[in-house]
């Protein structure tokens, strides 16, 4: 399973950002393979919408109905899974960030490398905060050729 991060959704479906094309291109590579589901976090998803509909960050945000529309036809898609915290959750995720001394922003990116944790799954980000969790999971960036 590969999980994405909200930024992977933002390019995929935000036309006027520079990677748009690669990370649509991913995405729909990824789902018409068959072979490995998309994790997405309610996390994620909630991300995705108070970016993508920002007028402080976009000039021309999407209509709050557009993201959920984004949204509703991936969940709909038979290759991705809404996933979450289990009962192993916390004690992850308090490890990684004790372990990390992590505070401030990036507790957010921890929790979603402790979900990615529980459910086996590989990290798709553009973030390059990730690569503090490569102890603990598997990252790939599939927008760059790094």
């Amino acid at each position: 399973m590969i999980t994405v991060d909200a930024n992977i959704l933002l390019y995929a479906y935000v036309p006027r950002l520079e990677l748009h094309a690669t990370a649509a291109r991913w995405l729909e590579e990824t789902l018409s393979t068959g072979n490995t589901a998309l994790g997405i976090t309610w996390q994620v998803a909630t991300a995705f919408r108070r970016i993508g509909t920002n007028k402080r960050i976009f000039e021309s945000p999407m209509a709050i109905a557009v993201a959920k529309g984004y949204l509703d036809v991936l969940f709909s898609h038979p290759l991705v899974v809404q996933i979450g915290p289990s009962e192993r959750h916390w004690d992850i995720y308090s490890n990684i960030l004790i372990e990390q001394g992590l505070t401030g922003d990036i507790v957010m990116d921890a929790h979603i490398a402790a979900v990615a944790i529980e459910h086996d799954a590989t990290v798709a980000t553009t973030d390059k905060h990730f690569r503090q969790f490569k102890d603990y999971v598997k990252v790939i960036y599939p927008l760059t050729s790094k």
